[in-house]
This record gives structure tokens, C-alpha cells and sequence, in this order.
């Protein structure tokens, strides 16, 4: 399959460049350049695609997503895999980590094993493997898991779902007994560690930093900032995230669970190198405002209603996840938190590939990268997709 895709904006790595042509073969990027008036190789193509001078940039990766279109991941039916991923691809997001929640081992199992039965039957995206988010998380800042699945590291356990071999991350807090312990097994595994749902201090932070873990699973939710002991103030999570050089930190930038000054704040203190964006989708994605679902499965998960872009609880005490979309976030990192467009882009496209080991075929427009791309308009409307050079959207 030969496909030129004609007449883009092509977001590069430190610039848009326009007049730019792209020719896609056996899957991959063959080439990338200027657009020529004449090109023989184009009467050779499969197809030839007028961008109409909009915008093409890298597929979209996202590390953390747990569902949308009225499904989740914790579902493990095979229905619930092509259906988030339908609703995703559609919003620029090529590749992702199929997500779960904290829940009973066998139900977790299960989906570790659906996942290995129904991914390689997805083609409109990549599912690079599962994130587990959970159940090794504090108590006091679990936000919406379900208490009664949270529980303390286990390495056995932990052991029993990696031997499903497709656990490509985990979730947890590093101040836990075992938790460093663990940090340092699956590191040495090439799992990508994440400290989430945490009560660590600073320091602890700083020392679960050798012990595997690189990432800060969404920074400001589910970990505490600076903080009283007696009459001497700490610092928290928050304040490791932003200060320390060697983590890396996720940002749901949907506009509601962190506002435009917060945005700002993590941009100047990490630059667009260390962070990564996420939606943290769960299944009210896709769905209307004032709509009821379910966050995580379907008979175990507690009730969320769908207002103000966001998914609550129903007493609205506290968000109960996300339902934001790939393009939604690249808008308000340009238009609310000021980015750059090239810069955004690389935070969910660059950033996560890199943390994934996966720079080298996924996350930039290059010759030799895989073929998964995105076209979209000035208000970063998506208007096609390409995964493995095919055409999907």
C-alpha cells in the first residue's frame, strides 16, 4: 500500500512547516519534504490525499485511558475494545494502554486476558499493552477507586498479572511496604513504574526515583502538595513532580481538572519535555451532558453522572475521572495554556513514546517511523486518521 498525502502543514519536532507532501509505504513513513508541482512518484500511488493545507502531525499515544462510548476496558469483552477504540482514533489517539481500575484479582486477570485475546484484532488503533492502575494505592488519596479493591503491595500477585505479558505499566504508591522493592522488579523488567494515589512526601518521591519509578500518575490528582507537620510545612508529591528533572509527570488537560494557571505553573517549571498528556478516559467519553454510567465495571463500578465536561460523583463532591478526547487536549494545552502547537503535540506524541521505549517507531514525522498519522483543521478538529498507513477515519 502507497499512499501520498499532499499539501499539509506538517508539525515537526521543533516547527509547522507547510507545502509538505508525505508518502506512506508498506505501513511506514517513506518519506517527508517539500511539496513539488510535479511528482512522478504519485501516478504509483495506492491513493492521493489533498490535505487541503491542514495540519499533519504524529498519531496521538496516550498511556492512560480506561474506556469511552459508553465502554471500559474492565468490561474484557471484545465489543468493549473496538468500540473505545472507534471513539478515540476518531479523535487522533493511534495508540494507547488499555487501563484498569483497582478491583478483585480474578477481575483483573480477566481483563489482562481479554486484552491478550482481543488487541490483535483492533486495527483502527495501536493497543501498545495495559496500564494497571492499581489496586496498590493509599487509602486517603484512592479519589474515586473503590476502597474495598485497595490493598497493599503484593509481589506474588503483582507476578500473576505480569505473567499475561502484556503489563507495559503500573501505578502505585511508593510509600507502601514492598513498594520500592517492587519499583525496582519491575524496572528491571522495563515496566514503566508510576507513583499515583499517593501520600508520599517530597523525599519519598525523590527516593522512589531510584527505585524505578519515572513517572507522576496525573499530577495535582490523587497526592497531597505542601503540607503542616506541626508548625514546619513540607513538600508533597506535587512539589517532587515539578522540581525533580528525572520524573516525568501526566496532565489531564481536559480545563476541569486543572485550571489555566496550574497548566502554566507545570509548563514553566518541566518545559514540554516532561510531561505527557492523558485523557484518563473513562467510559462517559462520547457520552451527552447529564448522562449516568459507571467507572470501571459495569457491575462492580460505582455510579458517575457526566456535567460541565467532566465525569462526578453524583453527591459532585469530587470528579469520578475524565471524558476528554486526544484533540480536546492538545486545544486547551494551544488556546488556554498558551503552548506552542509543535510543543503540545510532542506531549502526546514524542513524550509518551520515549517513556514507552518506542521512540524509534512511534511519536515523530520521520522517514522510517510507523505510518500513524493525523490530519486536522485550525481549531484542531480531527478530519482524517492513518494507523499503519491505512486510512481508519
Amino acid at each position: 500500500m502507497r499512499t501520498v498525502i499532499t499539501n499539509v502543514k506538517a508539525v515537526l519536532e521543533q516547527e509547522v512547516r507547510e507545502n509538505m507532501q508525505v508518502i506512506l509505504e508498506d505501513g511506514k513513513i517513506k518519506t517527508i519534504g517539500q511539496l513539488e508541482k510535479t511528482y512522478p512518484g504519485q501516478l504509483l500511488a495506492d491513493e492521493i490525499f489533498d490535505g487541503g493545507g491542514q495540519y499533519l502531525a504524529p498519531g496521538l499515544i496516550d498511556i492512560h485511558l480506561h474506556g469511552g462510548a459508553g465502554y471500559d476496558f474492565m468490561d474484557a469483552a471484545p465489543e468493549a475494545f473496538q468500540k473505545i477504540a472507534d471513539y478515540h482514533s476518531a479523535h487522533g489517539i493511534t495508540s494507547m494502554l488499555a487501563t484498569t481500575l483497582a478491583g478483585e484479582e480474578q477481575e483483573t486477570l480477566a481483563v489482562l486476558q481479554a486484552f491478550m485475546q482481543y488487541a490483535p484484532g483492533i486495527h483502527n488503533c495501536n493497543l501498545l499493552g495495559v496500564h494497571l492502575e492499581g489496586p496498590y494505592f493509599s487509602q486517603s488519596q484512592r479519589g474515586a477507586q473503590d476502597p474495598k479493591y485497595i490493598v497493599p503491595p503484593e509481589m506474588e500477585q503483582c507476578k500473576r498479572f505480569l505473567e499475561t505479558g502484556c503489563v507495559k505499566r503500573i501505578s502505585l504508591a511508593p510509600e507502601l511496604p514492598g513498594a520500592l522493592e517492587l519499583g525496582d522488579y519491575l524496572k528491571s523488567l522495563g515496566i514503566v513504574v508510576s507513583a499515583g494515589h499517593t501520600e508520599a512526601d517530597y523525599d519519598m518521591i525523590r527516593k522512589a526515583s531510584r527505585h524505578g519509578y519515572s513517572l507522576l500518575t496525573h499530577l495535582y490528582s490523587g497526592m497531597q502538595g505542601v503540607h503542616r507537620k506541626g508548625p514546619f510545612r513540607y513538600g508533597g508529591a506535587v512539589e517532587a513532580g515539578l522540581l525533580l528533572d528525572e520524573m516525568a509527570v501526566e496532565v489531564i488537560a481536559d480545563g476541569c481538572h486543572l485550571p489555566e494557571c496550574l497548566l502554566k505553573l507545570i509548563y514553566k517549571c518541566k518545559g514540554s519535555g516532561k510531561m505527557i498528556l492523558i485523557t484518563d478516559a473513562m467510559r462517559g467519553a462520547g457520552l451527552s451532558e447529564g448522562e449516568h454510567t459507571v467507572l470501571g465495571s459495569l457491575t462492580k463500578g460505582q455510579q458517575v453522572v457526566i456535567e460541565k465536561g467532566v465525569a462526578m460523583m453524583p453527591d459532585g463532591t469530587s470528579f469520578a475521572g475524565s471524558v476528554a478526547s486526544g484533540d480536546r487536549l492538545l486545544r486547551t494545552m494551544r488556546d488556554i495554556a498558551g503552548v506552542p502547537l509543535p510543543e503540545a503535540v510532542a506531549m502526546m506524541t514524542r513524550n509518551p513514546a520515549r517513556l514507552l521505549g518506542i521512540e524509534d517507531r512511534k511519536g515523530s514525522l520521520r522517514p522510517g517511523m510507523d505510518g500513524d498519522l493525523i490530519l486536522f483543521d485550525e481549531d484542531i478538529r480531527i478530519k482524517a486518521v492513518w494507523v499503519a498507513g491505512r486510512k481508519v477515519v
